[in-house]
């Protein structure tokens, strides 16, 4: 009757439904990676939508405390819009506007998986409190260096006047230390003037070195640039630093144009800055030497 049919689990015919044929394991979808002009074109908007919430905090902080308070603190307005921009976004996971309007993800690591909350977290504090305080710091030492130059001179007089009657003061009376405990003392003393002169001496330097730190740092940005032309995965140096890089995730397309050859001209402007100045110190201190031996002569 019922002979004929073998239902075993073990028999390799399937069954009506086929359910015994194993399914063949799926492999994840690998996305290749977001071509340059794609990854400028998210950072653009996403610099674009960030301004739109500057704006917004600053109309909201004009209407709070006046338009005095709120082009006092435009610095710190500014930093809070791009803040609530990319928490909101990066921070929680999500795509920017940017991102999503080009079709770009986030990945970080090797096997590239989503960025981990720290790397998220790293790369706000990077992309917009970094370069605030830096300004800040920078614009303070400098403006603290102009006004320790012009009291220089006042209050060596006052420290050389101060120092005269401790001694004239101390002629006439004897006092009894111990010779470890003097000794303990005058080295911290010398410790604490050399270090206090350290200080005041690179903060009074300051002024004169900001335009060199400036243009190294814009040396370090075209530098970024040239690699990421090349390379096609760090457009900002806060996401270099945070190993975050971008893969595209909209429809496959066979022109994706590559910026190699702007890599090229930008590697040879580079050269040609760095040839430059080095020209220049050596021109310098061909100057120099050639001062002082005119001066030696005479």
């Amino acid at each position: 009757m019922g002979s004929g049919r073998n239902d075993s689990p073990g028999s390799g015919n399937p069954g009506p439904s086929g359910e015994s044929d194993p399914s063949p394991p799926t492999e994840p979808r690998r996305f290749p990676l977001a071509a340059q002009p794609e990854i400028m074109r998210a950072a653009e908007k996403d610099d674009q939508y960030a301004s739109f919430v500057y704006d917004a905090c600053r109309d909201a902080f004009r209407h709070l405390f006046g338009t005095r308070v709120a082009v006092a603190y435009q610095n710190e307005t500014k930093l809070l819009g791009q803040m609530l921009y990319y928490v909101l976004t990066t921070g929680s996971g999500q795509q920017t506007l940017g991102e999503e309007y080009c079709d770009i993800t986030q990945v970080a690591g090797p096997h590239g998986l989503s960025p981990t909350p720290a790397r998220r977290a790293l790369f706000i504090v990077y992309q917009t409190a970094v370069p605030y305080i830096a300004e800040r710091i920078s614009s303070r030492i400098a403006s603290r260096g102009i006004t320790l130059a012009d009291l220089q001179s006042d209050e060596f007089y006052s420290n050389s006047g101060s120092e005269r009657s401790q001694v004239e003061s101390s002629t006439g009376v004897e006092i009894s230390l111990p010779s470890e405990s003097t000794a303990s003392v005058s080295a911290l003393s010398r410790l604490k003037e050399k270090l206090r002169g350290m200080c005041l001496r690179a903060v009074q330097r300051w002024p004169a070195v900001l335009p060199i730190a400036r243009e190294f740092l814009q040396w370090v940005l075209r530098v970024n640039l040239m690699f990421f032309y090349f390379e096609g995965f760090y457009y900002h140096i806060s996401k270099r630093a945070a190993g975050i890089r971008y893969v595209f995730i909209g429809k496959p397309s066979n022109q994706r144009p590559r910026y190699q050859i702007l890599g090229i001209f930008l590697l040879i402007q580079l050269c040609i800055i760095a040839a430059e100045g080095l020209r220049r110190s050596n021109l310098s201190s061909i100057t120099s030497s050639i001062h002082q031996t005119s001066l030696g002569s005479h």
